[in-house]
C-alpha cells in the first residue's frame, strides 16, 4: 500500500512540476498549454530516459480527468448556441466528418490493408479539440465573434457525433469485423441502446434534474463553497456511475450528462466556477497519461501513416471546412478564421481510440501516430492564425466582431454592455439607472432568492461568487464596458477589480465605499468612480453620466 501511495504521490508531484514548467513555456509562445501536458507526460513515461511513472496509476487518476472533462463539456453545452448557427454547423460538422473519416479509411487501408482501423482513425481525428479551439479564439479575439460562434457550434456537432460512435462503438465494431451478426440483431442491439439513452435522459431531463436542483439549492443556501463543491462533485460521480451500472452507458456519457442537468438548474455558474479549479487538475493528469502512451519510435516505423494522417488533420479537414464554409456564402477570412481553428485534435479523438483499443481492432502504433498528429497539429494551430493576420488586407468580408451577418447573436453586438455584482438595494438602483441609460446590464448575485427577482424583472442573471474569475469570463466581463460592484466587503470589491482587470484592462469600473480611506484605496487600485451608499441614486447618475464620454472613447477604440 506504501508503494502505491507513494507512485502516485511521484506522479502528482513530478507530473504537474513538469506540466506547470512546460505549460507555462508554452503559453508564453503563443501556443496551447496542452501542448506541454503532453510533453510533461512523454517525459515521464517508459519511452523517455529518467523517472517512469506507473501508467496503470496514471491510467487510472486519467479516467476521473475524462469524467470531469466530459462534466465540464456538458455544463457548457447550450442549444442554443447551436440553434443560432445550425444552418451551417450541421452540414459542415457532418461533412467534414464524413470527409476526414472516408480519406483516412482509404489511406489506412492502403498501408495497412485494414478498413476497420482506417474508419475508427477517421472517425477518432475528424474532431476538434474544444480547449484548443477555445484558447485560440480567445487569444485571437474571435471567440464572441459570427466565427467564433460558428466553430464552438461545429464543434458541438463534432461532439455530438462522437459521444453517439460511442455509444454505438460495440455495435459498430461488430459490423467493422464481420462478426456473424443479422441485420435483424443489428437494428434491435442499436434499438435497444437507443431506447437506454432516450430513457436515461428522459430520467434525467425530468426527474433527475428536478432532484439535483433541490439538493443543490438547498446546499448553496448554507454558503458554504467546500460543501457545494463536494455536493457538485458527488452528484456527477452518482450520476455517472448510476448510469454506467443501470444502463450500460460509459462513465463518461453519465458525466456528460450530469453536466448537462447541472447546467439547467440555477446555479449552473457557481457550479462551474467551483469545481473548474478540480476539473483543470483532473484534466492536465489526463493529458499527461496521453503522453506518457507516446512512443516516439512508432513514427519511424511508420512514418507514411504519420504523414499521411497529419495531412488529413491540417490539410484536407480545414480545406473540406473552408469550402463548405464559401459554399454558404461567407466571407473568405471568416471561412479560413474557421477552417484554421478545426485544424487541430485533442481529448475526444484520445477518448475515442482509446475505447476502440478495447476491441482489439486498432493497432498500438495507430494510437502513438494520434498523439503524434495531436501534438504537431496543436502546436502549429496558433501559427495559422499568425499568418491569418498577415492575409487581412488581402481578404474579403469582416473579421472583427461587428459582422453585418444577420445570424450574428444580439449579445455579442451590444456595445454597450454593463455588469452589476450584487442586487441589494444599490444593484437594484444601478439597475434602474444603467436601462434608463441604455445599457445591457447582466447581474451576478450569490444569493437564489435575489436571483429569481432579477429573471422576474427579465434581466440576465448569474448566480455564484463574482470573485471567482472563472465567472467573470462565463459572464463574457471582456465585452462589457462597464463594471458596477456593489459589495459591501472591501476584500471582495478588490479581488473583483484585480480579476476584472487581467481579462479586460480597458474596463471602466465603478465601485462603492464606507468611508475615505476605502475610497482613496479603491481610487489607487484604479477604479474610476467611487460612491457612498447613502449617496447612490444622486452621486452614481452623475459619476456615470461623467463616465460617458470615457465608454465613447473605449468602444471607438481599436479592440473593437
Amino acid at each position: 500500500m506504501e508503494s502505491v501511495n507513494l507512485q502516485i504521490v511521484l506522479i502528482l508531484t513530478i507530473g504537474f512540476t513538469l506540466a506547470c514548467v512546460l505549460g507555462y513555456f508554452t503559453q508564453r509562445i503563443k501556443m496551447s498549454p496542452i501542448l506541454g501536458y503532453l510533453l510533461a507526460g512523454y517525459m515521464i513515461g517508459p519511452f523517455f530516459p529518467g523517472f517512469v511513472a506507473d501508467l496503470h496509476l496514471a491510467e487510472q487518476l486519467a479516467e476521473v480527468g475524462v469524467m470531469l472533462m466530459m462534466f465540464g463539456v456538458g455544463m457548457h453545452f447550450k442549444w442554443q448556441d447551436l440553434v443560432d448557427v445550425k444552418n451551417i454547423a450541421f452540414p459542415g460538422a457532418i461533412g467534414q466528418t464524413l470527409i476526414a473519416t472516408l480519406a483516412s479509411a482509404l489511406f489506412v487501408h492502403y498501408i495497412w490493408g485494414s478498413w476497420q482501423a482506417g474508419i475508427i482513425m477517421g472517425l477518432s481525428i475528424g474532431v476538434a479539440s474544444t480547449v484548443v479551439l477555445v484558447r485560440v479564439l480567445s487569444d485571437n479575439n474571435l471567440l464572441n465573434s459570427l466565427q467564433g460562434h460558428i466553430a464552438v457550434g461545429w464543434l458541438i456537432v463534432e461532439d455530438i457525433l462522437t459521444v453517439v460512435v460511442l455509444i454505438l462503438l460495440p455495435i459498430i465494431v461488430a459490423i467493422l469485423t464481420g462478426e456473424k451478426v443479422s441485420v435483424t440483431e443489428i437494428i434491435s442491439s442499436v434499438a435497444a441502446l437507443i431506447a437506454k439513452f432516450i430513457l436515461l435522459a428522459g430520467l434525467m431531463f425530468t426527474l433527475g434534474r428536478r432532484i439535483v436542483s433541490y439538493i443543490l439549492y438547498k446546499i448553496a443556501q448554507t454558503r458554504s463553497s467546500e460543501l457545494f463543491t463536494l455536493a457538485v462533485l458527488a452528484l456527477t460521480f452518482l450520476i455517472a456511475t448510476g448510469s454506467a451500472l443501470i444502463f450500460g452507458t460509459s462513465i463518461a456519457l453519465g458525466a456528460f450528462l450530469a453536466g448537462m442537468v447541472i447546467g439547467q438548474t440555477d446555479v449552473k455558474h457557481q457550479a462551474s466556477a467551483y469545481s473548474s479549479s478540480m476539473k483543470d487538475a483532473f484534466v492536465v493528469i489526463f493529458f499527461l497519461s496521453v503522453g506518457m502512451l507516446f512512443n516516439p519510435s512508432a513514427i519511424w516505423e511508420n512514418f507514411s501513416l504519420f504523414i499521411g494522417i497529419l495531412a488529413i488533420i491540417i490539410l484536407i479537414k480545414p480545406m473540406t471546412a473552408f469550402v463548405i464554409v464559401i459554399l454558404m456564402r461567407y466571407p473568405i477570412a471568416m471561412a479560413l478564421s474557421i477552417a484554421f481553428a478545426l485544424a487541430q485534435i485533442g481529448e475526444f479523438s484520445f477518448i475515442l481510440a482509446e475505447e476502440a483499443g478495447k476491441y482489439h481492432i486498432f493497432p498500438d502504433p495507430a494510437y502513438d501516430v494520434i498523439v503524434a498528429c495531436a501534438i504537431i497539429s496543436i502546436s502549429i494551430n496558433p501559427l495559422l492564425f499568425k499568418l491569418l493576420d498577415y492575409w487581412k488586407p488581402y481578404l474579403d468580408g469582416k473579421t472583427s466582431m461587428e459582422s453585418d451577418n444577420p445570424n450574428f447573436p444580439e449579445t455579442a453586438k451590444q456595445k454597450t454592455r454593463a455588469i452589476v455584482i450584487g442586487f441589494g438595494d444599490i444593484g437594484r438602483n444601478a439597475v434602474v439607472i444603467l436601462d434608463e441609460l441604455g445599457y445591457h446590464t447582466v447581474v451576478i448575485e450569490k444569493e437564489l432568492e435575489k436571483i429569481k427577482e432579477v429573471k422576474k424583472q427579465q434581466y440576465p442573471a448569474f448566480f455564484g461568487d463574482a470573485s471567482f474569475p472563472h465567472l467573470l469570463e462565463l459572464t463574457h466581463v471582456e465585452l462589457a464596458s462597464l463594471l458596477v460592484i456593489t459589495c459591501s466587503d472591501l476584500n471582495t470589491t478588490l479581488n473583483i477589480v484585480k480579476f476584472a482587470r487581467d481579462i479586460h484592462p480597458g474596463i471602466v469600473i465603478m465601485a462603492f465605499a464606507q468611508n475615505v480611506m476605502e475610497e482613496d484605496l479603491l481610487k489607487k487600485m484604479g477604479v474610476e468612480a467611487v460612491c457612498f451608499d447613502e449617496l447612490v441614486n444622486n452621486a452614481f447618475r452623475e459619476k456615470l453620466t461623467k463616465l460617458e464620454e470615457k465608454k465613447h472613447d473605449f468602444l471607438d477604440s481599436e479592440h473593437w
